[in-house]
């Protein structure tokens, strides 16, 4: 009976052990996962973000139906990609969008009751792409 209760012990103490390096690797993968992704969260650290183009006049609502937008954006030496067609513009030497090869340039476009919606992205070499400006253009019929 003595050896009986020791064979049961030395299995379940195998079991633990079992279970215990489990734990150890699901922890190790864990910590893995969590260091690949802070390190994802950091990649663009340490790199300047370009400014967010400002958009001049940032929409239009009225009795107009063509408009001439200046796009600016504080970051020299920037270029600009803009789009009209409700998409989202794109950095980069092969980006979305038609570009301006300076850090201001001046659009326009025509209007009408449903609207167009005008987005900009400011973009470097080296640096981390804009937040995208965004302005709404809507032609109001008279009464």
């Amino acid at each position: 009976m003595g050896s009986r209760n020791l064979d049961e012990s030395g299995q379940r103490m195998r079991r633990c052990a079992g279970v215990m390096q489990r734990i150890t690797l699901s922890v190790e993968v864990l910590a893995a996962i969590i260091a690949v992704t802070t390190l994802q969260a950091c990649a663009g650290m340490g790199r300047p973000q370009c400014a967010k183009p400002t958009l001049s006049p940032p929409g239009a609502r009225g009795r107009v139906n063509t408009v001439k937008v200046t796009i600016t954006t504080a970051t020299k030496r920037a270029y600009l990609r803009y789009t009209l067609d409700d998409s989202t513009p794109t950095g980069g030497p092969s980006g979305h969008g038609t570009r301006i090869k300076a850090a201001s340039g001046k659009v326009t476009f025509r209007f009408g009751p449903r609207g167009r919606t005008l987005k900009a992205i400011a973009y470097k070499t080296g640096w981390i792409d804009s937040l995208i400006g965004v302005g709404n253009y809507v032609y109001k019929s008279p009464r």
